[in-house]
């Protein structure tokens, strides 16, 4: 304690009291256990699903685009380089490698969407990551329905 006057007695000392730095640690211990639980941790099944999403949205562009050019196009599956490529009237217009860790399971060399936007034939696309998980595209060969599973 510092001397000021006669009468008054100023504390000098600083510093935190046992509770104080008890309730600052559980605040940061509940702020990190809550991010903790908002970052997903499944990274395989997040590119199996980030794969499987652009191959359908891809699928579907190029079935748009058959109709609107009334033309046909052509996907292309290179299973060994985990890619495929889509081709318009035998150019290639477009190339996409699939995340890492993902590649084809039972999947055909390729289909091709005709002017009407029909597959010929349907198909099955199937992804599978590291972890044994699959997913999906189906190109159904009656009214070129594309989905995912």
């Amino acid at each position: 304690m510092g001397f000021i006057s006669k009468k008054y007695w100023v504390k000098t000392e600083r510093g935190m009291t046992l509770v104080e730095v008890l309730l600052a640690l559980a605040i940061l211990a509940g702020a990190g256990f809550t991010m903790l639980v908002k970052i997903p941790l499944d990274f395989q099944g997040q590119a199996l699903n980030l794969s499987g999403t652009m191959l359908l949205e891809d699928i579907r562009d190029a079935r748009q685009a058959a109709l609107s050019e009334n033309t046909w196009y052509q996907v292309k599956f290179a299973l060994a380089q985990r890619s495929y490529r889509i081709y318009r009237e035998g150019v290639k217009v477009k190339e996409v490698s699939l995340t890492d860790g993902v590649r084809f399971y039972n999947t055909p060399q390729d289909f091709i969407l005709d002017a009407s936007g029909n597959p010929l034939p349907g198909t099955t696309i199937s992804l599978v990551n590291q972890a044994g998980r699959t997913r999906k595209v189906v190109v159904a060969p009656v009214g070129g329905r594309i989905r995912e599973e």
